[in-house]
């Protein structure tokens, strides 16, 4: 099973292992309903490029990525951290996918982005934390909202996937409104 970091009623976070990439990665990558509001759109991946970034992302002080792990049966089910890491800036960017589709809706993503959020404001001593995300995909604008990520502003035309233009909505957290949240 590997070591539970952080267990919640339904999933678990742990650290990743290549199969993660390999199978799970692999098979949401190519799948449209899951990569339709990521940046890449649908980018049909072979194994041996999901296997390169699984060893890129653990030899990368940079970035620290968890498996979003099922419970019931011990698969993982989505991948959630922390990308470009910037110790002097005291910043990092959030990224999260939940790639098995009877997980949507459930308040999972919430979830692990607000463990992933307490993370790194109380253990990398993080001041900011932030993200991109297609303005077309509300149900993750709202997740972010409710784990208290605030809206930046928009960059137009930021996205461009299967030959049109999106706009990203940029959002971020400080700790000091991390803060004042918790002593609520």
């Amino acid at each position: 099973m590997g070591k539970e970091f952080f267990i919640f009623e339904k999933v678990y976070l742990r650290g990743i292992r290549k199969e993660d990439f390999t199978e799970g990665l692999f098979f949401w990558a190519n799948n449209q309903d899951v990569t339709c509001y990521m940046v890449t759109g649908l980018k049909p991946s072979i194994k041996e490029n999901m296997e390169k970034l699984y060893f890129d992302t653990i030899n990368n002080d940079k970035e620290i990525v968890f498996a979003i792990v099922d419970k019931n049966n011990d698969e993982a089910i989505g991948l959630v951290g922390l990308y470009q890491i910037n110790h002097q800036l005291r910043s990092a960017e959030f990224r999260i996918i939940i790639g098995e589709k009877s997980f949507w809706g459930k308040g999972i993503g919430t979830e692990c982005t607000k463990k992933i959020i307490n993370y790194a404001f109380e253990n990398i001593n993080l001041n900011k934390i932030w993200l991109g995300v297609n303005h077309e995909n509300i149900g993750a604008i709202r997740s972010y909202e409710k784990a208290g990520f605030v809206n930046e502003g928009r960059l137009r035309q930021e996205i461009y996937r299967n030959n049109k233009y999106y706009d990203a909505i940029r959002m971020s957290f400080l700790k000091e409104e991390w803060i004042n949240k918790n002593e609520i």
